[in-house]
């Protein structure tokens, strides 16, 4: 699918999950400086607290109380507040409410990725996966019938009364990993889901002068099977995902919509 114009994307994320470096702070005189020179400088530290829940049962039958650890998590941002990444013991996220095209995307998760390789070898991959939240704002005059097929509308217009939320969820597995689609109506100004509130950069003005009826596409894709680290094949991975965000953005939306959000 070629750029849209006024594309309705208002955040992405890419994730790697990797073999855990429970020593990952050793190597952040290494990491920092060079996320820096790629132009996030904003660097951030903090410690998240997990719960761990017992898989075994104590002798004597006695159950085994579930804990809470401690984990340390970097952040690094850009000036503007537009982009970051985030560094855990086994993970790394890129996430940008700037977005332009997937190559741009992509190459900079990737670069990213190279700097944290660099500094700390990694051996394997566990699970790649890609997110891409949508927003559907019709203008006064229209509804999002003119914007959204039929099939993720539930009984929006059908129905007497004023809906105050409807929600769309597809869930399809394949060789090349799983898609996870929703579709969410409601009201108000666009906003971020609960999961990605609290870390999530700015939104972007464009869409948040508005406020009323819309809807958001909220795309995921995702590779879960381990396989030796090489950034070609994160690349290929990465790519394959793509196009499965691609076909359940093509299969969701009209082609009225496209026009719309790609004027001449």
């Amino acid at each position: 699918m070629s750029k849209l114009k006024l594309a309705p994307v208002y955040y992405t994320v890419a994730q790697i999950q990797f073999n855990p470096i429970e020593e990952m702070g050793n190597y952040l005189n290494t990491i920092q400086p060079a996320f820096r020179r790629l132009g996030f400088p904003d660097f951030k530290t903090q410690a998240i607290q997990r719960l761990v829940l017992p898989f075994n049962i104590a002798e004597g039958g006695n159950v085994v109380p579930p804990t809470i650890t401690s984990q340390p998590r970097y952040s690094f941002g850009d000036i503007d507040g537009n982009e970051s990444f985030t560094l855990e013991t086994s993970s790394l996220a890129f996430q940008t409410t700037n977005y332009d095209v997937f190559a741009s995307f992509s190459g900079k998760f990737l670069d990213g990725l190279k700097i944290l390789h660099s500094a700390v070898p990694l051996n394997f991959v566990e699970r790649l996966g890609i997110r891409y939240l949508d927003a559907v704002q019709p203008t006064t005059n229209e509804t999002l019938t003119a914007y959204l097929t039929s099939e993720v509308l539930g009984l929006f217009g059908k129905l007497s009364g004023t809906p105050t939320h409807s929600e769309s969820v597809t869930v399809m597995n394949d060789d090349v990993g799983q898609l996870l689609s929703r579709v969410i109506i409601s009201s108000g100004k666009v906003r971020f889901p609960m999961d990605i509130a609290a870390t999530a950069p700015k939104i972007n003005e464009r869409f948040t002068k508005t406020e009323g009826r819309h809807a958001i596409l909220d795309t995921d894709a995702s590779y879960t099977q381990r396989f030796a680290f090489s950034l070609e094949d994160v690349t290929k991975h990465l790519d394959t995902l793509k196009i499965k965000i691609t076909q359940s953005f093509e299969a969701t939306v009209t082609a009225y919509a496209k026009e719309i959000w790609n004027p001449k």
